[in-house]
């Protein structure tokens, strides 16, 4: 069957998934990470024929995509795929702060805000020691007062 061209090649990993019945599949890997037993839980996706019924011109074939998640050795790596790409970085290198201007009120030149602040419009973001070094000085950048990273940042 001939992939149109509007849609775009899956590049994600792939896992071979056992089925309760005894079946076997392959289901795009979208996130893996490990529990507090150190098992792997994948989050895998799956496109599956469905039907469509449209009152004018009756059932037609489309598909869906269903998401699931299970543990290994119900799902098996297959040999030559890349995971690496799931993987989060290491806490110290995740960039889960933003920096913005701040108001002309403020008497810093920023603000930093949470990767979630809805006060924020900028998307540079910063790691952990970035955010430190930039409010360690007053002058130049301080905690956005809505969303508070200085609360985090602390413990960080």
């Amino acid at each position: 069957m001939e992939r149109p061209r509007d849609q775009a090649i899956d590049t994600r990993p792939r896992a071979e998934v056992s089925l309760p019945d005894g079946q076997r599949l392959q289901a795009a890997v979208t996130r893996r990470r490990r529990d507090r037993a150190g098992v792997w839980w994948y989050d895998l996706e799956i496109e599956i024929p469905d039907r469509d019924d449209d009152r004018r011109h009756g059932p037609t074939l489309t598909s869906r995509m269903i998401t699931f998640s299970a543990p290994h050795p119900v799902v098996q790596p297959l040999p030559g795929e890349d995971y690496s790409s799931l993987n989060p970085a290491p806490p110290h290198e995740r960039r889960r702060w933003r920096i913005y201007d701040a108001p002309r009120t403020s008497p810093a030149d920023y603000y930093i805000h949470r990767d979630d602040c809805a006060q924020c419009l900028g998307d540079r973001l910063l790691s952990d020691a970035e955010a430190l070094q930039a409010l360690a000085d007053p002058e130049t950048a301080v905690p956005c007062p809505v969303c508070r990273p200085d609360t985090i940042l602390r413990t960080a």
